[in-house]
């Protein structure tokens, strides 16, 4: 492979090399395949990094990555090379097959549910869980379910806890939504009120390295984060730590643009239900339970990353 740049105007030059050091270190921490065409979008996202270390060349950053104390330089990589657009009720047909036929079968089989954003980036998906639910569970007269966010990204499960949106994120909320759950704030955006922002939690969390929040799920959400993953590491996610993660017969909801369709030996699709969601098969032999590092808590997300270790520094750093 011949060693061309890919030209930046008055900034380093990110050569092809040194474009496949920082995807495979991407992909070691993360799980994401960053494929050819993504080599300006790494170097743009990573200048600003180089500047605010006052590097001159990608070649010193990859070397503060790799070397043996990155600190919290690695979280902030992570950081980085993440893609976080989201917004309330995106893909609405999973929360109407949720509030119309899942959450009122779980209600009546279950004394608690419980759900899973993984990957959730800056929350929207984890508070529209909570106010899709909140009405599903009033009109059942059953337990509010807990629901749990996780995403690899320290900045945007910071962003998620404080809950500040504006009019792009939350143009699909109903009214009566935005009058019961948002408060206005000065400067034109939104926040999710305190009431709501208590009932929901939020976690960094790497998928390959932490373990999952709970011992058993009933519901996971996880859209639009496999896309950045190859096969192999959709299968590890999804027949392995997914379906071990989840109740008997729990379910999984991916993105419109995802599919695992000839792949998955775990899973069902549920075509009644109008949205690409998957159950659990009852009775299919349990894939291989990842080994989590011994001490590694449920309390260390795409979403989809140096998990662990990441947040681990840059806790330490910040304390």
């Amino acid at each position: 492979m011949t060693d061309t740049p890919m030209l930046l105007v008055n900034g380093p030059v990110l050569t092809q090399e040194m474009f496949d050091k920082f995807r495979a270190l991407i992909y070691e921490k993360t799980g994401i395949h960053m494929r050819d065409g993504k080599q300006i979008l790494i170097a743009n996202r990573l200048r600003r990094r180089l500047a605010h270390l006052k590097l001159a060349t990608y070649e010193e950053y990859y070397e503060v990555l790799v070397s043996p104390r990155p600190g919290a330089e690695l979280a902030a990589f992570v950081d980085a090379v993440s893609t976080n657009e989201t917004y309330f009720f995106r893909e609405n047909a999973h929360f109407t097959a949720l509030s119309t036929r899942i959450l009122p079968e779980l209600f009546r089989q279950r004394q608690r549910v419980r759900i899973w954003s993984a990957g959730c980036s800056t929350g929207e998906e984890v508070y529209t869980l909570r106010l899709v639910a909140d009405q599903a569970a009033k009109a059942a007269g059953a337990p509010e379910p807990q629901i749990i966010g996780t995403d690899i990204s320290t900045t945007v499960i910071s962003r998620a806890r404080e809950g500040i949106y504006r009019d792009r994120a939350i143009r699909l909320v109903p009214r009566e939504l935005m009058a019961s759950a948002f408060e206005p704030l000065e400067d034109g955006a939104f926040q999710v009120n305190k009431q709501t922002r208590s009932r929901v939690e939020f976690r960094v969390h790497n998928l390959f390295t932490d373990p999952p929040p709970w011992d058993e799920t009933d519901i996971i959400f996880c859209r639009n984060v496999m896309i950045y993953f190859d096969k192999p590491t959709q299968l590890k996610l999804v027949d392995g730590i997914f379906a071990d993660a989840l109740h008997a017969d729990g379910y999984l909801f991916i993105g419109h643009s995802e599919s695992l369709s000839g792949f998955t030996r775990r899973f069902a699709y549920v075509s009644a239900l109008k949205a690409p969601i998957y159950r659990k098969r009852e009775g299919e032999e349990q894939a291989a339970r990842p080994a989590f590092a011994k001490g590694t808590s449920a309390v260390s997300a795409r979403g989809g990353s140096a998990g662990a270790l990441a947040w681990a520094q840059a806790k330490e750093a910040r304390s």
